[in-house]
């Protein structure tokens, strides 16, 4: 639990009753109706879209089905709900959340990195759903934390742990940011898009990587450079610069493989003097971003990377880079020395807070997983 991380007291409420389950207390208040309601959670972003029907029951969310669609096999969202809904059978759906990698709006979203639109509402008409709401994915993801327990992180600083905002970071298909403003008892996540903020370079090479990118894209935001396509792109700048040649297993690697993966894996294993540089520049700028952000919402409670990168490159990350980079603030080093940094392993943590999302609109529980 993300409680445990920071120490903080797991059960403080005015009304009520406190229950005891597995060693942990868990805050249920009165007057909770009794029985198992089902609910439907999604994280649905630029590759690919997971879906998970979940029932609530007392204090607990327990998983009961799950499956992953690849978007680019699918014409949209509700294609892919009708078919994970036809499987399971399930009917009388109390609520659902969707986690999507785009701005919510009057609960409809257009995500960002494919061409889909979302509407909460013609879902819940659909579907026969009695509550539908979109959240942004890395809401989600800041919902899923206080489901986690300490196997699913593993920390690049260690810090002072504080009761106070937090930060959450994500760089895959694309960037995400939130904050997750401290309320007094627990991290209430908000949306932001400062993964479209612009991109500033910090050095000279950095520089040169923005002059090359305005050249392709115009506008060049962070998300250019820290995601998938933005490892690539840190490579191709790279090599360019360099005037280096790809070795043919390389060329053939990216042919058949998602470049950002060949990238990582020849950089890991030492093989491509580029690929080590390009990710050596990846992880710096990462840091760097992840700094700004902690600043901007006084995150002192803490910094959190999540996204499908972080966990691949998890050694990597652990060279130092990263931290470097994040506490080279000129007279801020001391102060962003002192915020935890935790990388967020588990895959399923935006899926877990769609499902809390969707369970909190059901009963108002402090919720744990079956």
């Amino acid at each position: 639990m993300l409680d445990d991380i920071l120490k903080l007291p797991h059960c403080k409420v005015v009304r009520g009753a406190c229950r005891e389950t597995k060693g942990k207390k868990l805050w249920i208040k009165k007057n909770v109706a009794e029985g198992k309601k089902k609910i439907l959670a999604g994280d649905v972003g630029g590759t690919k879209t997971d879906l998970g029907l979940f029932t609530v029951e007392e204090a607990f969310i327990r998983p009961v089905r799950e499956k992953k669609f690849i978007n680019k096999d699918h014409k949209g969202p509700l294609e892919v709900i009708e078919e994970f809904l036809g499987e399971t059978g399930a009917e009388g759906i109390a609520a659902a959340t969707l986690g999507v990698a785009a701005p919510v709006t009057e609960n409809r979203a257009t995500l960002t990195n494919i061409s889909w639109d979302i509407d909460g509402e013609e879902i819940k008409k659909r579907f026969a759903i009695k509550k539908v709401e979109l959240i942004n994915d890395l809401v989600a993801t800041g919902w899923g934390l206080p489901l986690l327990s300490g196997a699913d992180f593993f920390m690049l600083q260690e810090g002072r742990p504080r009761r106070a905002n937090a930060a959450l970071i994500a760089a895959g298909t694309g960037l995400g940011e939130s904050i997750l403003f401290w309320d007094g008892k627990t991290h209430v996540p908000a949306a932001t898009e400062g993964g479209h903020t612009d991109f500033a370079p910090r050095d000279t090479i950095e520089t040169g990587l923005l002059t090359y990118l305005i050249k392709k894209y115009g506008h060049v935001s962070y998300e250019r450079v820290l995601s998938g396509t933005g490892l690539k792109n840190i490579y191709d700048f790279l090599k360019e610069v360099s005037g280096r040649e790809e070795s043919p297993g390389l060329k053939a690697r990216f042919e058949k493989e998602d470049p950002a993966s060949v990238i990582s894996d020849e950089a890991i294993n030492g093989t491509d003097e580029t690929c080590q540089k390009a990710l050596e520049q990846f992880i710096s700028i990462y840091g760097a971003e992840a700094a700004n952000l902690a600043l901007k919402a006084l995150a002192v409670g803490g910094v959190y990377v999540g996204g499908g990168i972080a966990p691949k490159i998890a050694e990597a990350l652990k060279g130092g880079g990263f931290i470097k980079a994040f506490t080279d603030k000129g007279r801020f080093k001391g102060f962003l020395s002192d915020i935890p940094v935790y990388v967020i392993l588990n895959a399923r943590t935006a899926l877990f807070g769609a499902a809390h999302h969707a369970a909190r609109s059901v009963s108002e529980v402090r919720y744990t997983l079956g």
